[in-house]
């Protein structure tokens, strides 16, 4: 067998090692350049028997039940607002009315001009992070609550 690193011929047993995510066998010389797979044995575990107390009611000897799994928490489970519709024209109509350039609000808000003009687009929808930043410069709202 040859060493998968470096070529040569491998006498006696390979090194199992893993480098850079990835599982090769090589030789001794080779094997300090990545991590010892620990070898585990490939034999099935034999079955205990499952015993019932008296009373007790349940799965039939060596019969197992797996519990159920959980749904992974969605991030639409999360929402319970949504963004206005129009929202990029509410925005530049309180841009407008306090008198701000897209400029002046990018400096203000700590967010860059061509995003904010892309919002107001629509082009974009905007991050929470950054919505929450609109409403408290311009004292609007860009969110409802859903029916």
């Amino acid at each position: 067998m040859q060493c998968e690193l470096c070529g040569t011929d491998i006498h006696g047993e390979p090194r199992k090692v893993i480098i850079e995510g990835t599982e090769l066998s090589v030789c001794n010389g080779c094997a300090q350049y990545g991590h010892e797979v620990k070898q585990i044995s490939r034999t099935k575990p034999t079955p205990t028997p499952r015993t019932q107390s008296a009373g007790r009611r349940g799965p039939a000897p060596g019969i197992t039940f797996r519990a159920p799994s959980r749904r992974r928490p969605d991030m639409f489970d999360q929402m319970t607002d949504e963004l206005v519709d129009g929202y990029g024209m509410v925005i530049r109509h309180a841009r407008e009315a306090s008198g701000m350039t897209h400029e002046d609000l990018a400096r203000e808000i700590k967010e860059k001009s061509s995003l904010l003009k892309k919002i107001e687009r629509e082009a974009i929808v905007p991050e929470d992070s950054v919505r929450g930043k609109l409403e408290r410069a311009l004292k609007i709202t860009l969110t409802e609550i859903p029916e």
